[in-house]
């Protein structure tokens, strides 16, 4: 039987898997300019969050209402602002207003931005796919195993 304190230092550097940023650093790896690399680098970190607001941007042939943003994210509006705010003071998404309608804010990725959220689902799906290929070479029968076990240790890390 593995030990506790294995598991317990598996666990310990899944938690600090942000000082070693492997993510940011695929990132880094396939951007295709200077700028976007720059920009990638000089963040301090980007929050999932954060890139898939600029994921979602880019995915608009056209500026995108905040309203409508917000409905398809499961933030909150304060939190969502809050990230707008953040992503427009970096120079990645612009916000301004409709002719039409003064009170409706609307969103538009940067060509930095837009790279950047390009970059974020070429990221997840490689991501997938690597995830994909770990997974199978386990049996359906070790697959449940872990499955079962993540699940207890979450239900008993959550319930101290």
């Amino acid at each position: 039987m593995v030990k506790l304190k294995k598991f317990q230092e598996l666990f310990q550097e899944i938690q600090n898997a942000d000082d070693n940023d492997p993510e940011k650093q695929w990132l880094l790896d396939h951007a295709k300019t200077a700028e976007v690399k720059a920009k990638i680098a000089q963040a301090r970190n980007f929050t999932h969050s954060e890139l898939a607001i600029l994921s979602a941007l880019d995915e608009t042939e056209t500026a995108l209402a905040f309203k409508d943003l917000q409905n398809q994210s499961t933030l909150s509006q304060g939190m969502l602002s809050r990230y707008v705010d953040r992503l427009a003071k970096q120079g990645l998404v612009e916000k301004f207003h409709a002719p039409e309608n003064q009170k409706a804010v609307l969103l538009r990725a940067t060509d930095t931005g837009a790279a950047i959220g390009t970059l974020h689902v070429k990221l997840h799906q490689v991501q997938q796919k690597r995830y994909k290929e770990m997974i199978g070479k386990y049996s359906r029968s070790e697959q449940e195993t872990v499955v079962k076990f993540l699940t207890d240790f979450l239900a008993t890390r959550n319930h101290l």
